[in-house]
């Protein structure tokens, strides 16, 4: 597997062939990284032309991608550092896998819960993929679809289904796709944006006549319908959370205008399906008490990972304190006489034609 840099590729060290030999000399885009990636598997590694420079910049930029930034315990990502607050060290990689089997659990082992059953998807594209389980799933499920995962972090196993690729990308970016995609998918992106409604006219200005768009998000704030969690440790956190990430731009309640950016931009018909995930535990339900058990893990494993960048670089409080904070939100996740539950939504899309586009507003 490459990982190719979008801005490093720029600028080739010094050495290589000239421009018009190189393939590599005209990336600028994702697109002309994926025309890389096949340019290089041709190469036939003993042309003299070439020479050891080629392999040493590839293999110096994979190494400088994979290397993570060390902070108070946790690993980030490199590239764009500071762009996403959360770390993608083996910890977090865990956690996501686990939410992966979680939101299986909660859509009934569906991957999207689009009908695309009698639909040909040939290109899907996974923003956000993260450990790229998502992404790898549905190339194992419909081996006739070419599948793309972006991400801010290189995290994803090396080794994938021969229809699925992943590309260190920043989907904040402008998109160099247009019109070429039959799906898009992204899941659990709260945060990890300022401009949600570009994010959505992105994704629409990428998808073909015909196109999905799924998003799979939680919504917070977490709540209790009995006022239970009011005056809480976790109450205080999520307080202090809010405040965090608002000043720079990335509210977690932006999650609850997925729909209205939808139509906005120019999609019709567009479903808001709507789940719970207790908090822990509490509900009688088997089903939400099996969720709950799934989620107070998911809670515990995540919440110093939510926690240290945003409230000890943005809020300014020490890491003595962070951890103080932490260990008395965490109690509050485990007792059971607080019957807090997290919203998850899924925004979908249902096909259109040209003739359906709006003027975005």
């Amino acid at each position: 597997m490459l990982y190719l840099q979008r801005e490093e590729l720029l600028r080739p060290p010094h050495g290589l062939p000239p421009a018009t030999d190189c393939p590599f000399s005209d990336i600028q885009t994702a697109q002309d990284v994926l025309m890389a990636q096949e340019a290089e598997a041709s190469l036939d590694i003993s042309d003299s032309t070439l020479g050891s420079d080629e392999s040493t910049y590839t293999e110096s930029l994979r190494s400088s991608l994979l290397q993570s930034v060390r902070e108070n315990g946790r690993a980030y990502h490199r590239y764009r550092d500071g762009h996403y607050i959360l770390p993608d060290d083996e910890r977090e990689r865990d956690r996501l896998d686990m939410q992966h089997e979680m939101c299986l659990r909660t859509f009934g082992r569906k991957l999207i819960l689009a009908p695309i059953e009698n639909h040909s998807i040939n290109n899907v594209l996974d923003i956000g993929t993260g450990t790229g389980i998502w992404a790898i799933d549905f190339a194992d499920e419909h081996p006739e679809s070419n599948v793309i995962g972006t991400d801010l972090s290189p995290m994803q196993p090396t080794l994938t289904p021969p229809n699925c690729r992943f590309i260190v990308d920043d989907f904040e970016d402008q998109w160099s796709w247009t019109d070429n995609f039959d799906l898009v998918h992204g899941r659990m992106l709260l945060t990890s944006f300022r401009d949600g409604k570009r994010l959505i006219q992105q994704a629409y200005d990428s998808l073909k006549p015909g196109g999905w768009l799924e998003i799979q998000d939680v919504l917070m704030p977490v709540t209790s319908d009995d006022d239970s969690m009011k005056g809480s440790s976790f109450a205080q956190w999520q307080d202090l959370f809010f405040e965090a990430t608002r000043k720079i731009g990335r509210d977690p309640e932006d999650v609850g205008k997925y729909d209205q950016w939808m139509r906005e931009v120019g999609f019709q018909d567009v479903a808001r399906l709507s789940y719970k995930w207790p908090q822990n535990p509490w509900p009688k339900d088997s089903f939400l008490k099996e969720m709950g058990a799934w989620n107070l893990v998911n809670i515990l494993d995540g919440l110093e990972g939510f926690t240290l960048r945003p409230f000890m670089e943005i809020l300014g409080m020490s890491f003595d304190d962070v951890q103080v904070l932490l260990a008395k939100a965490k109690q509050d996740v485990k007792n059971r006489h607080i019957h807090a539950y997290w919203n998850v939504f899924v925004f979908g899309v249902p096909p259109r034609s040209w003739s359906s586009k709006l003027t975005p507003t």
